[in-house]
């Protein structure tokens, strides 16, 4: 911002002459507060970021969550995933809508809950019509994404509301519970010592170990290291940096640009492969790491997060932002392209990425971008396309992130 020149010692500055003086400041007067300051920028961008937030989730809310509270996914025959309810419910929390929260809430807990089965708090991630046309549980194990985004979502709403308003369990004593099979049941140490988050409690405890990186969630870990005191979160953050970097630069026999593969096989020690019959793309559950690790600085200023995404996903960015003006939606390990389209989901990530390296100018590009996806329709705005649950969620999320929404609301503490 340029200051005004102060006058030179022993100078006056020159007096304006009154009569034209005093006709200015009427005419502008009666101009109106627009004329008296120019729109700003950053506050026209925020109170759009504001109205398509609003917009698109009561959207969401009409198109994708049943009455009864049940998560939708058109585009899939309205089966319903674990994965999505949690999304749901961290939606609510950041939005500050208890009522639906609750809803959600409700039917996961009656009808995902593995707590009448297998007495565990985990949730079943698979819920659709059989063959037969019943609706019920299509799978009953677990995935542990899902699991790590319940229990935040429950701990951030015992701190901004308290207690349900539903007869529902208590918030925080079910997300501890949940908290506690997540560590019981869908981490494994390896012959190093070293703990891991598994997949899920299908996942068998063996070398080599089967991994998803797209699951590694550090700012939560920290958060739950706050509110357990158990120090194996905290050996979590370790090996999910350890796993990132290494990636980061070679899988298997490729040699890395900076992306991490939807699936992998811990074969050795700092050895990963690919995992027969996974996927060994940067695709659509890798392109949410940099959202994951973002949050990580942005909430904890975290240096190890940041260090991770300045050698691996932002080089890359970048060079794909020079080079073609965007992303793309999903890519090859080694950074060749799978599709000729982009997507919401990864500008949602880089949103995340871009904002924990303090580059405030490529986050607000990417939300312009996932802006440019929006539309409206009788129902209200959504991103992409009506029916597409994973493209909703995600635009959503990057926007919410950009406006400061997405938020631990927790006091929490750097760990050592």
């Amino acid at each position: 911002m340029t200051k005004k020149p102060l006058a030179r010692p022993g100078r006056l500055l020159p007096v304006p002459r009154w009569p034209n003086f005093l006709l200015f400041c009427l005419l502008l007067s009666l101009a109106g507060p627009a004329c008296q300051q120019a729109p700003n920028p950053d506050q026209q961008l925020a109170a759009r970021l504001d109205a398509v937030l609003a917009a698109s989730w009561r959207f969401y809310k009409v198109r994708f969550i049943q009455e009864d509270g049940r998560v939708v996914r058109p585009e899939n025959h309205h089966d319903t995933i674990s994965e999505g309810q949690a999304y749901a419910l961290l939606r609510a929390v950041w939005s500050n809508d208890q009522a639906t929260f609750d809803r959600v809430y409700g039917w996961t807990e009656a009808n995902l809950s593995q707590q009448a089965r297998q007495g565990r708090h985990l949730l079943s991630w698979h819920f659709g019509q059989d063959d037969q046309g019943q609706w019920r549980l299509l799978d009953a194990n677990s995935a542990t994404d899902a699991d790590l985004d319940y229990a935040l979502a429950l701990l951030l709403a015992h701190r901004r509301w308290g207690r349900p308003t539903a007869n529902l369990p208590d918030y925080k004593e079910k997300a501890l519970l949940v908290l506690q099979d997540i560590l019981g049941h869908n981490t494994c140490r390896d012959q190093w010592g070293r703990l891991w988050l598994t997949p899920g409690d299908w996942a068998a405890c063996q070398q080599p170990l089967l991994l998803n990186p797209s699951y590694f969630s550090p700012a939560w870990y920290e958060v739950f290291y706050w509110v357990q005191g158990d120090r194996r979160w905290l050996q979590l953050t370790d090996s999910a940096y350890l796993a990132l970097e290494i990636l980061g630069r070679r899988f298997g026999e490729q040699a890395g640009v900076g992306l991490v593969p939807d699936w992998c096989l811990l074969q050795d020690k700092e050895t990963f492969a690919p995992a027969p019959d996974q996927s060994a793309a940067f695709g659509w559950d890798a392109v949410r790491v940099p959202w994951r690790v973002g949050l990580t600085a942005i909430w904890f200023q975290d240096k190890r997060a940041k260090d991770v995404l300045a050698k691996t996903f932002l080089p890359f960015a970048r060079q794909q932002w020079q080079e073609h003006g965007r992303l793309f939606a999903v890519y090859t390990y080694d950074g060749r392209l799978l599709v000729d389209y982009d997507s919401p989901v990864l500008y949602a990530s880089l949103v995340a990425a871009a904002l924990a390296e303090g580059d405030k100018d490529l986050a607000r590009q990417a939300v312009e971008k996932i802006l440019g996806f929006y539309q409206e329709g009788p129902e209200g705005g959504y991103f992409n396309r009506p029916d597409d649950y994973y493209g909703n969620n995600w635009a959503w999320l990057g926007l919410a992130t950009y406006r400061r929404l997405v938020v631990p609301q927790w006091e929490v503490k750097i760990s050592e």
